[in-house]
């Protein structure tokens, strides 16, 4: 096949879905993977697709986020490794506050893995389908809203008022990226406020984050740092960073699988 037939078929693919990946593109062309990175490397640089970590996604006007199949297949092992860390912080009967990113998606998966007796309050479609025919111990709550396919979640004002309702003994959130200087940041304003109201109402405030998410910001600035009481990662994050956390009061919790 020559490479302006791929790369078409390429540009059919991703106006589907929003976004392909790399394996299945290989499979679709019959060619090697490396020749698919190739060409969306090309295709990238001719402004048609952003590319990502195993794919590619067409970006979405005033939300750079990347869509939740792809953030799923990024770092699953590291995500379901802080997610045991994270159900670790958990204490039977606790209500648990999971926002709609894969890495909490990842804590729930390791909730419902330990059979966990808790209520669980979430905007995430992901999180609810997960609980939808298993005999759980947990109780679910999910806050409903204006639904949002990029990241199958809820999110709009009526998710943030309805979250104001609850009151969490923990909240786990993640977010695209955070820094000492701006402190956590979104890509999209409605997912920054339910994130925002999450850490308002809980009495402990948990940020779970891969190593990748520090020293950078998103589109939208949702919260300073000193708000999160406990960050877990996989890795020693800067020294500079250390020293911030320190002096705030934020205990980080970081090893490598």
């Amino acid at each position: 096949m020559l490479k302006i037939e791929r790369q078409n078929l390429i540009d059919q693919e991703i106006r589907k879905a929003g976004y392909v990946l790399v394996p299945s593109l290989s499979r679709l062309l019959n060619c090697s993977e490396e020749t698919v990175r190739r060409d969306l490397k090309e295709m990238e640089s001719d402004g048609r697709l952003v590319r990502t970590h195993g794919g590619a996604y067409l970006v979405e006007k005033y939300d750079k986020g990347y869509p939740i199949e792809l953030r799923k297949s990024y770092l699953q092992r590291t995500k379901e490794y802080l997610a045991e860390a994270a159900v670790a912080e958990i204490r039977e009967n606790d209500v648990v506050m999971l926002d709609a990113s894969t890495t909490c998606l990842a804590i729930a998966e390791a909730i419902l893995k330990h059979d966990m007796n808790i209520t669980l309050i979430t905007n995430s479609l992901e999180i609810c389908l997960l609980f939808r025919e298993i005999n759980s111990a947990v109780n679910l709550i999910v806050v409903g809203g204006t639904f949002r396919r990029r990241t199958s979640s809820f999110a709009d004002p009526n998710t943030v008022e309805a979250l104001r309702r609850y009151y969490a003994d923990k909240a786990f959130i993640s977010c695209p990226k955070l820094n000492e200087e701006f402190g956590l940041s979104d890509n999209h304003i409605s997912e920054a406020n339910v994130r925002r109201q999450m850490l308002k109402n809980s009495r402990e405030r948990i940020l779970v984050v891969d190593h990748t998410k520090f020293e950078g910001n998103g589109t939208v600035l949702f919260d300073g740092l000193e708000d999160v009481n406990i960050i877990l990662t996989d890795q020693e994050p800067s020294e500079r960073f250390l020293k911030y956390a320190d002096a705030h009061g934020i205990v980080i919790r970081y090893s490598q699988e």
